[in-house]
């Protein structure tokens, strides 16, 4: 018994045949096609209101009415004991279900599959044969007012592309390059739901690439027109942009074979990505991170060397207003001003020769962001391939990044999380008084024992002493 079933029959089972006739529709069947496991599990019938207050009052479940898309009402029924499991109701459109598959966005998702009464699957309908183009790794629209009526079917295009690793058809890569414009006029939250999930696939980069062809990002990125043309240093063999789009091919690969480049830690590397967005975001961040250098572009008089003095906080300025525009949430938002911000920081971490407290002050800093950023890194430094930059120096960079995160996880991070070996109450003790100055004694203790410069309270005491000391006579 496949998963649809076994769920049809534990939802319909309660109802026993008193039911209004039901399709399952959508994403499910094509998933069910495809042998995958759904998301999540549409109905359609002729009164979804009605059918879904059924089915919750057979089976004790709730009833939350909302809008999957825009313009069509969706029931969905929640157990009450576990909310994380639901079916969804939807009402049909038109008198029959031809009909309604007709109003849907591409073929792929224009199937609909007779529930009989004891949740068994029955005749597949397919009258713009979604089946064919699944089997042809097609994704196909299902008429040309598709992308007018719902312009977020551009997006959601691509995404089902990425996702399921298909080629999008002719006439509609035609059709979305005509309509594109459109997209401007879409909420920004239905815009970034669909760009998290084309960078949550494996092989973002090249979609990204193809929305790039087509007009696509410029739309929702305005601010990506000034990274196009914008010439960089002999460290580069690009401009800006397609310098920014190689950092986020980097990063794709190296998330996707994180055991290739981290070995004994690459366990921990994927628990320290996968929660909530950071893959995506980190993908995001990647294709932005250099967003600043078009503003801060400058060029030496004495030899003509291309300068971004200062890059890094106007980008961070930049990717504040987008991701703001794009109503990221408060950690999101946090999240990527972070990988903008210190993208350059962590590069100095490599090319200069920084104390152990200034380093140790890095990751204490960033804690568990230091991951994504040190990656980010990785696709920074091994896509500059322009002549002053060498082969070595990518090698050495790349050895350098896979160390760091190594030593992170065995050493690093434990040393982060151990307790303070005093308090402001011991300083206090000594003679010290509340204030500005006590926090900063605080602060270089514990930056002497992340740095492994102390190793126990007694040490810390006795650097205390010599602060305060210092203090007193001053």
């Amino acid at each position: 018994m496949n998963h649809i079933t076994k769920m049809l029959r534990q939802w319909l089972m309660p109802l026993q045949g008193d039911q209004t006739p039901l399709w399952l529709v959508g994403g499910a069947v094509r998933d069910h096609l495809l042998s995958r496991v759904p998301k999540d599990i549409d109905l359609m019938c002729h009164d979804a209101e009605a059918m879904a207050g059924k089915l919750a009052a057979a089976k004790n479940a709730a009833v939350v009415p909302f809008r999957k898309k825009a313009d069509e009402p969706c029931f969905r029924v929640a157990d009450r004991k576990y909310p994380d499991t639901f079916i969804d109701i939807v009402p049909m459109r038109g008198d029959t279900v031809a009909a309604d598959l007709r109003h849907r966005d591409f073929t792929i998702n224009a199937m609909a599959i007779r529930v009989e009464q004891d949740g068994n699957l029955g005749e597949i309908i397919d009258p713009l044969n979604g089946a064919r183009d699944l089997e042809k790794r097609l994704v196909r629209m299902t008429g040309p007012a598709v992308f007018s009526a719902d312009p977020l079917r551009i997006l959601r295009a691509v995404r089902f592309a990425a996702m399921l690793d298909f080629t999008i058809e002719e006439t509609t890569l035609t059709a979305m390059q005509h309509h594109f414009s459109l997209i401007q006029h879409t909420a920004a939250e239905r815009i970034l739901a669909e760009l998290l999930e084309i960078f949550r696939t494996g092989h973002s980069a090249f979609f990204i690439r193809l929305m790039d062809e087509l007009g696509i990002l410029d739309v929702i990125f305005p601010e990506i027109r000034h990274m196009k043309g914008c010439t960089q240093n002999t460290y580069h063999h690009t401009d800006v942009w397609n310098h920014s789009l190689m950092v986020l091919e980097i990063c794709e690969y190296v998330v996707n074979h994180l055991q290739e480049f981290f070995g004994s830690v690459a366990e921990e590397v994927a628990d320290n990505l996968k929660p909530g967005n950071r893959i995506p975001l980190l993908k995001l961040s990647a294709m932005l991170h250099d967003v600043g250098k078009p503003m801060t572009r400058g060029v030496k008089e004495d030899t003509g060397r291309i300068t971004f003095y200062g890059h890094d906080k106007k980008g961070t300025e930049i990717v504040s207003q987008i991701t703001q525009r794009l109503r990221m949430s408060s950690r999101d938002q946090e999240f990527v001003r972070r990988m903008v911000a210190e993208h350059l920081n962590v590069l100095n971490l490599f090319f200069y020769k920084v104390r152990p407290t200034t380093r140790m002050r890095w990751f204490r800093k960033l804690k568990h962001d230091c991951i994504p950023i040190i990656i980010m890194g990785i696709g920074d430094i091994r896509s500059t391939l322009g002549p002053a930059s060498t082969e070595e120096r990518r090698e050495n960079h790349l050895r350098w990044s896979q160390n760091t995160v190594k030593e992170y996880y065995r050493k690093i991070k434990k040393q982060l999380e151990r307790h303070n070996f005093i308090t402001g109450k011991d300083l206090m003790d000594i003679g010290m008084s509340p204030g500005p100055e006590l926090g900063d004694v605080l602060r270089k203790i514990r930056e002497a024992q992340d740095a492994g410069l102390i190793r126990n309270r007694e040490a810390a005491l006795a650097m205390a002493n010599e602060f305060t000391k210092g203090i007193k006579q001053t």
